[in-house]
C-alpha cells in the first residue's frame, strides 16, 4: 500500500491519493476520505446490489476483528482470502482490532492478552492467536495488536501501560511479520497510543518512526472508547493532541483516524491532518438513531439549514417530500419522509436500509466537497457554514429500543467509560 501526498495547504489539510496494493494495483483513493465501516465484512443493511445505488467504483473496507472473528476456522478451510470470502474481490480489506461502533463490555484487562468484542461476548485475544487469525484471512493491510482503550478520564498510569503493551505487542508482530511467507503482500499500519499525554503520543511516534519502513501508515487511536458517545464529543481537547501527532508523523504516510465523529470535528481533524475517516457515523445515525443526515455543504446557501431529521417525528407522517430537498439519493429520489416515517412505526427492515442508502450518499458527497475545499484552501468557509446550522437534541431511545438493544442505554456507556480506573483498582488489589 503507498500514499502519494499531493498538496498541503495553509489552513485546510492535506491532498493525497492512496493506492498501490498489490493485489489491486489499479485501485485508489483520494483524501481525505472515507473507507466503509463494515459488519462481518458488510456494510450494515446494504446487500451488495443495494450498495449499487451508492457507489459503482470499488472501495476500501474497514474489518474489525470483533466482527469477523467467528469466520476463522471457515476461512481457514476454505483457504480463501477475507476478501474472497465475503465476496468483495474487488475491494481492498483494511483489518483492525476493534469496530468504531461498538461500545467495549468491562472487564478487567490480562497482561498478555488484548479484549474483543465479539457478538458472543468478549473474548481475551493473545498475540498468537491474532497473527494466526491474519495470516488466515490474508488482507490487504492490518494493524498489528495494540492496547488503545484509552480516553480523556484515563489516569496517567493506564495511559503508561498502554503505550508498554502496545510497543511490546508491535515488536511481536513485527517479527512475525518478517518471517511469515503469507504476509509478505500485506501491508502494515502503525498503531499511535498514549491517550491524552503529549510525552507519551511523542514516545509511541519516536518508537514507531524507528521501523518507519515497514509502516504504509498509522492509526491515530487512544482517544475513545468508540460507541455512539463518539458523536457527542467535545474536540477541544482531543484537537490539540491529534494536530500534535500528525505534526510528529511522517508527512508521506498516510493517517488513518476512526470513530464516529461529528461532521463539524470531522473537518476540523482534516485541517490537522488526519486523511482518512470511516463510516461509522452514518450506521450509527440510520441504524440506532433513525436519522437522516441534511446538514448543507453548500457554503453558497443562505437559508436556514438543520443538520439531522429525526424520522420518528409524527410531524412527518404527512409530508410526502423527499428527505432532503435536492438530494439525488435512491431513497429522496423514490420515497417520501411519510413513508420513511411509517417503516420505523411498523419496524420495517427497508427503513435502515432506506436510511443508510441516504447517509451514505450524503457523507460521499460530503467528502467530495471536503476535497474540493482543501484544494481550494477554502476549508474554513465550510466550517463556518456547517456550524452555523442548527442540531437536534441528543437521541434518547425510547423505552422499547432500551429494552431491545441494552447496550444503548446510558448506564452502559457510563459503566464503558469509568470502567479502566476500576479495572486498575481490581489489578492492584
Amino acid at each position: 500500500m503507498k500514499f502519494t501526498l499531493s498538496t498541503i495547504t495553509k489552513c485546510s489539510g492535506r491532498l493525497g491519493v492512496l493506492g498501490g496494493l498489490d493485489r489491486l494495483p489499479d485501485l485508489s483513493l483520494s483524501t481525505p476520505a472515507i473507507i466503509f465501516h463494515t459488519k462481518g465484512g458488510s456494510i450494515p443493511h446494504l446487500s451488495k446490489e443495494a450498495l449499487q445505488h451508492v457507489c459503482h467504483e470499488p472501495t476500501f473496507l474497514h474489518l474489525s476483528i470483533s466482527s469477523t472473528l467467528h469466520m476463522q476456522d471457515a476461512i481457514q478451510a476454505s483457504r480463501m482470502t477475507i476478501a474472497e470470502f465475503i465476496a468483495q474481490n474487488n475491494s481492498a480489506t483494511l483489518l483492525f482490532p476493534r469496530d468504531p461502533s461498538e461500545i467495549p463490555i468491562p472487564g478487567v484487562p490480562e497482561k498478555e492478552l488484548v479484549p474483543v468484542y465479539t457478538r458472543n461476548g468478549r473474548r481475551n485475544i493473545s498475540l498468537e492467536q491474532y497473527m494466526t487469525l491474519v495470516e488466515s484471512f490474508r488482507p490487504d493491510a492490518y494493524v498489528p495488536m495494540y492496547d488503545g482503550d484509552t480516553d480523556m478520564h484515563s489516569s496517567k498510569k493506564r495511559e503508561q501501560k498502554s503505550l508498554d503493551r502496545t510497543e511490546k505487542f508491535v515488536e511481536q508482530c513485527l517479527e512475525w511479520h518478517r518471517k511469515s511467507d503469507t504476509l509478505h503482500s500485506c501491508s502494515i499500519i502503525g498503531p499511535v497510543v498514549g491517550g491524552y499525554n503529549e510525552n507519551l503520543r511523542e514516545k509511541s511516534i519516536e518508537w514507531l518512526k524507528k521501523s518507519d519502513e515497514l509502516f504504509a501508515g498509522y492509526l491515530i487511536d487512544g482517544l475513545h472508547l468508540n460507541g455512539p458517545s463518539v458523536a457527542r464529543m467535545d474536540g477541544t481537547t482531543m484537537l490539540p493532541i491529534v494536530t500534535n501527532v500528525c505534526k510528529q508523523l511522517p508527512e508521506g504516510k498516510v493517517r488513518f483516524c476512526f470513530g464516529s465523529y461529528d461532521p463539524l470535528l470531522v473537518l476540523e481533524m482534516v485541517a490537522a491532518g488526519v486523511d482518512i475517516f470511516d463510516t461509522s457515523y452514518v450506521y450509527l445515525k440510520a441504524a440506532q438513531e433513525h436519522r437522516a443526515l441534511v446538514f448543507s455543504f453548500d457554503v453558497t446557501s443562505t437559508e436556514q439549514h438543520t443538520t439531522e431529521l429525526d424520522t420518528t417525528d409524527k410531524r412527518w407522517a404527512e409530508d410526502f417530500a423527499p428527505l432532503m430537498a435536492g438530494c439525488r439519493c435512491y431513497t429522496c429520489q423514490k420515497h417520501s419522509r411519510a413513508y420513511v416515517h411509517h417503516l420505523y412505526n411498523t419496524r420495517e427492515m427497508l427503513g435502515p436500509i432506506l436510511l443508510m442508502l441516504h447517509n451514505l450518499h450524503h457523507y460521499i458527497e460530503y467528502f467530495k466537497t471536503i476535497r474540493e475545499h482543501v484544494r481550494n484552501d477554502t476549508l474554513p468557509e465550510l466550517k463556518k457554514h456547517l456550524a452555523g446550522q442548527e442540531t437536534l437534541p441528543p437521541y434518547e431511545p425510547s423505552k422499547e429500543e432500551k429494552i431491545l438493544t441494552p447496550a444503548a442505554q446510558k448506564d452502559i456507556v457510563e459503566v464503558a467509560e469509568g470502567s479502566l480506573d476500576k479495572q486498575n483498582k481490581k489489578q492492584r488489589a
